[in-house]
């Protein structure tokens, strides 16, 4: 198909062969997942769509990450410099992205944890990216487009939930995890830990990273007040996650890193009735 190509709302290099992906995800449609990506080469308004491939479950991070993965190995099966090309631009609306890349190189060194020592997330794929991007033989660039902010940026959307809807393969590298029903609207920050013994009662757990650590959502359960008072994210090993079990609750020692929270010993079970359960503080702390 042949479409007329606008100008994206970037610094986009007319000289360099362009590359516009998104990923996308069904939450509600058991977690149906796809990305699409478009090619358009320098001095030509035809569009070609060269990316598109759906998954059975997965996430939005992980789509848009495999976009520029795709994307990348594309380039180098396409052997672009022998065609007269030099530089390569891929556009995605991904912060997660596009803020990933600088960091990416550190987290390797570090054996896939952050700066603040936390298991990165979807390492499995952070490290397909960098080798992609050193195959790709051609300079890439990732730059951050606004989601849908031009008629190709649109389409690449669109493209990007029907392969959602179609060609379904298996997110190998998933990692679902196990979730219970929240007492607490909203989203999960990080415990601050502080050395303190708390009750929690367990949301959800998953294992994180190459040593498949526990990351665990957790409430804070008030014993006094009968009330759950924030919703959080904290770490363990996996000894210390054999221990906790989802919607139940338990006395657990914390760790004094607020940026690396862990639950470093389980004291004990703590009941946590059916009826006081609904005596939850709406609302949680905003990430």
């Amino acid at each position: 198909m042949r479409r007329t190509y606008n100008q994206l709302n970037m610094q986009g290099d007319p000289r360099a062969v362009q590359i516009s992906v998104d990923g996308s995800c069904y939450p509600n449609e058991g977690r149906k997942a796809g990305y699409a990506g478009v090619i358009v080469y320098p001095g030509d308004d035809t569009e070609h769509q060269a990316i598109f491939q759906g998954f059975e479950e997965s996430t939005i991070p992980r789509m848009e990450l495999s976009a520029c993965i795709a994307a990348m190995q594309w380039v180098r099966e396409q052997a672009l410099t022998q065609h007269g090309y030099s530089r390569v631009q891929i556009f995605s609306d991904s912060q997660y992205v596009v803020n990933g890349q600088y960091s990416a190189p550190f987290w390797q060194k570090a054996k896939w944890r952050n700066s603040s020592g936390r298991p990165v997330e979807n390492s499995d794929l952070w490290k397909n990216f960098l080798s992609a991007k050193a195959k790709a033989g051609i300079r890439v660039d990732i730059s951050k487009v606004a989601n849908k902010s031009t008629p190709l940026l649109k389409r690449v959307d669109k493209l990007a939930k029907a392969a959602a809807k179609s060609l379904p393969q298996k997110d190998r590298g998933l990692v679902v995890g196990k979730v219970g029903r929240s007492k607490i609207k909203g989203p999960s920050t990080l415990f601050p830990a502080a050395n303190q013994v708390v009750v929690v009662h367990i949301v959800g757990s998953r294992t994180v990273g190459p040593t498949r650590e526990n990351r665990f959502v957790v409430e804070v359960f008030d014993e006094s007040t009968r009330i759950y008072l924030s919703k959080h994210v904290a770490y363990c090993t996996p000894e210390i996650g054999a221990q906790l079990h989802r919607r139940r609750g338990f006395q657990v020692q914390m760790n004094g890193d607020p940026k690396y929270p862990q639950m470093i010993q389980v004291f004990e079970e703590v009941s946590l009735p059916k009826a006081e359960r609904k005596k939850a503080v709406k609302g949680a702390d905003t990430a």
